[in-house]
């Protein structure tokens, strides 16, 4: 079963590279678009699900860990966000996933806390507070949006899906450099940065790439 798990988890993050690059240069809204979304979707879910039983079952990795609930609530807020697009139309499971990605973020800031105060391992310590701070503030920015209902423009919702997928996809990139980090920094003392800058160098160009979409759609709907 773990030799099951190990190679279905490695297809659908090979799956999921490809995929997102496709969308990329898509035409947002064609079939096409919609329909590789959903296999998108399915396979980042896949590679969350059999990520978790490898930690649950087999061996604990907080790498693993924190990359499964990141790219798992990016993919999940990037689909939903597509049938909610009436604020206040959240659902029950729409809270769920929300707090628990905040609960999971404080407990990863928590052991990084630990590492931190117990171990020699600074870097790692440092990137689990990193990266606790940013799954923390992603659940949280949620429930803020849940309870508050602010007004927004009428295509709000266009600019936080890109937003999301995006995220997943940078959060996927960094599970691959991260895991075969000789690629690209062979025999390097700074591999560590591979866990930093696949979202430096993405989220402004995911920026970027949101307001130009939005500006297209202000003037011809795309979606």
């Amino acid at each position: 079963m773990e030799k099951f798990l190990i190679i279905s988890h490695v297809l659908c993050g090979g799956t999921v590279l490809t995929l997102g690059l496709i969308q990329m240069f898509n035409r947002k809204g064609g079939k096409n678009h919609i329909l590789l979304g959903k296999i998108y979707v399915a396979a980042m879910w896949w590679i969350c699900l059999s990520a978790w039983s490898i930690i649950f079952f087999y061996r604990f990795s907080a790498f693993l860990m924190v990359i499964a609930v990141l790219t798992f609530h990016s993919s999940f807020v990037g689909i939903r966000v597509l049938r909610r697009k009436k604020v206040g139309s959240e659902k029950w499971y729409d809270w769920a996933v929300s707090i628990v990605t905040s609960l999971f973020g404080i407990g990863i800031i928590i052991y990084g806390i630990h590492l931190f105060l117990n171990t020699p391992n600074t870097i790692l310590a440092f990137l689990c507070g990193l990266f606790g701070f940013f799954t923390l503030l992603n659940g949280f920015q949620d429930l803020r949006f849940f309870i508050q209902k602010p007004e927004l423009e009428k295509h709000w919702w266009l600019r936080q899906h890109i937003g999301a997928m995006g995220g997943s996809y940078i959060a996927a990139i960094t599970a691959f450099a991260v895991q075969n980090p000789n690629l690209f920094m062979p025999g390097s003392s700074y591999q560590w940065l591979l866990w930093v800058l696949p979202g430096v160098i993405g989220t402004p160009l995911i920026s970027l790439a949101g307001k130009k979409w939005d500006k297209k759609v202000q003037t011809k709907p795309i979606i």
